[in-house]
Parts: C-alpha cells; structure tokens; sequence
C-alpha cells in the first residue's frame, strides 16, 4: 500500500500528503491508473483524522492528480484532465450557475443588428485581410474611447488590440517580465493569472489585503507588498482596483496612491486589470493615470457587451509598445479587425451604454435577491457589484458545499480557485449573478446555496438563517 513520507512536513499535514502524491507522480512512484489507499486505511497508517486524509486527496484532486471514482476509490488521473468548472458549457445546458461570471449576455447588443450595420460600412472588405499587430489606427482610437470608461485618458499610439484580456495579461506578463521573476498578485486573484503565469517561468508572490472593520477585504497591503519586494525580489505586481475579483473590493484613492508610493520606492511595474470597471458608479482614477511610467492597463468588451468577440485593449508605456506588438504577432499574428469594427460601432452609437444601464437594473435586483437569502452581513459586494465574496458560518468547507452543490446541478466556485497553491483554504464562496437568465432560477439557486450551507452548519449557529 502506498504510504507518504510525511515526517519531516513542515506546515499542514494535508497540503504535506497532497505535495507527496504530486513528487511521486512526477518521479514514477505512482503511475496513471494506480489506486491509491481508502481514506480511512491512509488515516490509520499515518495516525492522523479521516478529516485531514479527505481534504488532502481532495487538495490533490483539485490539482488535477487524482480522480475519484463512486464504489471504486481514488486513482491516479490519466493525462486527459476534466474540464475546468470555469469554461463555458455549450447552450442547453440545465445547470444553475453561480460559478462563471457571465455579466448578463442575454442583455447584450443585438448581434444581427451589428452585423447588418457592419455588412453596411464602406470598405468593409479591407477588414478582410492582414493588418498591423497592434490593430488599426481607427480601432486604437475605439480603444481610447473604451478606456475612458476605465478611469484613463489614454493614447492611440500606446494601445495594441489584443484577443480578449486574458490575451491581454499573457502578452502584458511576457513583455514586462522574464521568466524567473517573481510578481506579486492578491492572496484572493484571478484565476487565470495563477494558470497563465506559471507557464511563463515566473513565481507568483500572494500578498495580503488590509482589513476593515468588519473583516471585510480592502486593497493589498502596501507594507506587505514592500516587504515582498524587499524579501523576495518581487519585481512587478497585478491588481484590479475596481471591483477586485473575487473579494469585489473597490479601492480609494488614498489605497491606490499607497501602492503607487510603494511601487516608485521599490520600482515595480504595475499590470493593471479592470474588466468590471464601467459597472460601478465611483469615478477614480486608474493606476495609468497615476502611475504612466510604471503601468501597463487592460480594458475588455467580454464583461461588457460581447465576449464572442475576443476583443481587448492594452494600454502600455511607450518603451514596451515594440515588445508587446512582437508579441502578439507571435502568438495570434492579430486580433480581429472585423470583429474589433462590430465592437467600435457599439461603442460610438451608445448601443455599450444602453446595455451596461440595462445590466445596471438586471444587478441591482439580483444583488437585493442575494442579500435576502445569504444575508448582508455575509455578502462583500454591492448592487453595482456583478459577483459577492461569501462569507461561509465557522467550520463551514467552501470545498464540500460546492462538490454538494454541484451533484444538484449547481455551479459555484470555493476560495480555492482563487489562492495559490498551498495557502490554507478561505472560508468564502464566489457567487456571480448574471449567468442565470430567468429570475426564478436564480432565486432558486440562491435557495439552494442557502440550505446547502445551513445543512454544514453546527453548533449555535444550526438554528439561524445563513444570513
């Protein structure tokens, strides 16, 4: 029977097993298809709680080692992974989903409408051909216009198009770092930069977030990211001002200036990514505006108005305008000019605004919907906010709600999707509102998380909404 080495483990004993069956998968131990020991056998091997045997398999199934099998046991995975929880299903599919974050894309602009408008533009054969990396003139003019919706007055001559922001932060990562550096993000970030950057060679550094007196997150610590800088050579950092995902926080303008302070005195490039931006109703400034010299911004229509359009912005300093043209010749010759048109006409004739009101509307209720059921003092966010960070009662595992919620058919994603590996597991949730289309099925879903949670909970709070 296989049977970890955990002696010499420093910190917790389940990221201690989950970090063995990783090493002894990469060095032949265990081979694709092994079986591994029953939870319970482990437990008594090691003399330690089923409790913890159970989080670290499951810590390993997370990252994709192992998969369980109902009446069989846990086996090491084959190479062909399950598909992430955060890619798009195909239409028809019955789920009630809180876990994507699909900002209301049945409120949408018309997207035959746009294309007859496009049929009809003059010279629309020319968008049929190849064009500069960086994308058009007149699309980099698109792109200004997009910008000013996120806080920054920004130049034609120092935006490139990109296929999307997650396009954007690859290309943005490679052009401003080297592989081997390390860059510090959120203890709480966006998932896709804790996948994309690893590739890249380069070290991701969490660092914490100041609290307010609620125990609410507020914006990273400015002390804890010049320790970083300091300790760990952390050379550039990634943040998201406005409504930060997932904790939903919108930083003030004394937050943002902090960072600028620390990144100046430890000389970080700043990466800034704001797709939710032109949903909240603040006006601040973006880290661009405060910090041009150190700052590389990103703005995207996908949260807006049109995902399928796999159209983004980057807003660089003039220095890496050469690198980050090289590279998105490289990696996809050029984003769509055809698309890039489609998306520039949304913008020019307020077809942007008229949805983002709509959207506006569709959130406020949702948000109102979810403070009911989960509850105010649980939810972080606001009715501007498109997703709320939950906070699970003590002794909750955001892990077993969801592997709960989703044999019921219901999608939602636990902390860990947004931590780097081997941080202790939050007890929070992220709850989107605007991939559910009906009303009813939301309410419904919101009452399902709601008695799922209620169900975990034990001790005095048993007898209490989970609000």
């Amino acid at each position: 029977m296989w049977v970890p080495e955990i002696s010499r483990a420093d910190g917790p004993i389940y990221l201690a097993i989950a970090n063995a069956i990783e090493t002894d998968i990469r060095t032949g131990v265990l081979a694709q298809g092994d079986r591994l020991p029953p939870q319970r056998e482990l437990a008594y091997q090691l003399g330690i709680t089923l409790g913890t045997v159970t989080r670290a398999y499951r810590e390993a199934e997370r990252r994709r080692l192992l998969r369980g099998e109902t009446g069989r046991g846990t086996y090491v995975a084959p190479e062909t992974q399950a598909i992430s929880p955060l890619i798009p299903l195909e239409d028809g599919d019955e789920s009630l989903d809180l876990g994507r974050n699909f900002a209301y894309p049945h409120l949408n602009p018309s997207l035959s409408e746009g294309l007859i408008r496009l049929a009809r533009t003059p010279g629309i054969d020319r968008l049929n051909g190849f064009v500069p990396s960086e994308g058009l003139r007149s699309h980099r003019e698109t792109g200004a216009l997009l910008f000013e919706k996120f806080g920054l007055e920004a130049d034609p001559d120092r935006i490139a198009l990109t296929c999307g922001a997650q396009h954007g932060i690859q290309i943005l990562l490679q052009a401003l770092f080297r592989p081997g550096d390390s860059v510090a993000v959120d203890a709480f970030t966006y998932p896709s930069i804790l996948n994309s950057a690893p590739h890249l060679g380069l070290r991701l550094v969490p660092v914490p977030a100041r609290r307010g007196p609620d125990g609410g997150y507020l914006a990273m610590d400015p002390d804890a990211l010049l320790e970083a800088a300091r300790l760990q050579g952390v050379k550039g950092v990634f943040l998201m001002p406005n409504m930060q995902n997932p904790t939903t926080h919108t930083m003030s303008l004394a937050e943002r200036e902090s960072l600028v302070g620390v990144a100046r005195k430890a000389g970080l490039k700043i990466i800034e990514d704001d797709p939710y931006t032109p949903f909240i109703t603040e006006s601040l400034p973006a880290f661009g505006r405060l910090a041009p010299e150190l700052t590389a911004s990103i703005a995207s229509i996908s949260k807006l108005i049109s995902p399928g359009s796999r159209i983004g912005f980057v807003h660089v300093p003039a220095s890496y305008g050469a690198s980050v043209r090289n590279l998105i010749g490289e990696s996809t010759w050029m984003a769509s000019p055809i698309t890039a048109e489609l998306i520039g006409g949304w913008i020019r004739d307020g077809s942007l605004e008229k949805a983002l009101a709509a959207k506006r509307r569709a959130n406020r209720k949702r948000y109102e919907q979810a403070v009911e059921r989960l509850g105010a003092d649980r939810l972080q966010g606001g009715e501007s906010k498109v997703f709320s960070w939950l906070r699970l009662p003590e002794g909750v595992d955001p892990d077993a709600v969801e592997a709960t919620l989703a044999h019921q058919g219901l999608s939602i994603l636990s902390s860990r999707y947004f931590q780097t590996p081997g941080q202790k597991l939050a007890p929070y949730m992220r709850v989107t509102f605007g991939s559910i289309v009906d009303d009813d099925r939301f309410t419904e879903a919101l009452d399902r998380v709601a008695a799922t949670i209620g169900r975990f909970v034990t001790g005095p709070e048993l007898s209490q909404p989970v609000g």
